[in-house]
């Protein structure tokens, strides 16, 4: 069953999974959202299917909270995470499904971290990008008014030695 998933146009996956256009690229559909509580009244936490189809980036942004993702269908989807412990530093995360070649089948996004995401995996020369469709879930849940786009000429300020990544994930 999961091979015919796979089979799966992108187009045919937004359509049978109920998925919109998200801002920051790619598409997505919220599947849960608590109804337990935290300080201010928002969720305790979110979750999201994520769609990215080939070619498509998710652009740099960070959120209040932390995002773990997760390995559902397709291809593995490369989180990228400006670290700014180490500015210039850039944490690539290979999310999907061979443990042999080093992917995870989880990862967590720290709150207040500038990231972004590709499909395929961009630790590979040359590894072929094909959609990857994964979940995300934010705790405290997420809220579009936590949510901050980068911006390109403070991000190159802040972390030169980034620039292609932050070139590549902030290009319309």
């Amino acid at each position: 069953m999961a091979e015919r998933s796979q089979q799966l146009g992108v187009e045919q996956l937004v359509q049978q999974l109920q998925l919109a256009a998200h801002p920051e690229g790619g598409f997505y559909r919220e599947t849960f959202r608590d109804e337990r509580t935290v300080e201010g009244g928002r969720a305790a936490t979110t979750a999201i299917l994520y769609l990215l189809p080939t070619g498509a980036k998710s652009k740099l942004h960070r959120l209040d909270a932390s995002e773990c993702w997760h390995a559902y269908l397709g291809g593995p989807i490369t989180v990228v995470q400006l670290d700014a412990s180490a500015p210039g530093q850039v944490r690539l995360t290979v999310v999907g499904p061979d443990l042999a070649a080093g992917h995870q089948l989880q990862h967590v996004v720290p709150a207040n971290t500038w990231f972004g995401a590709v499909p395929g995996d961009a630790t590979q020369e040359g590894g072929a990008a094909q959609w990857a469709l994964v979940g995300c879930t934010v705790a405290p849940g997420f809220e579009f008014s936590a949510f901050e786009f980068g911006d390109r000429a403070r991000l190159l300020a802040e972390f030169p030695k980034a620039a292609p990544w932050i070139e590549r994930l902030m290009a319309d």
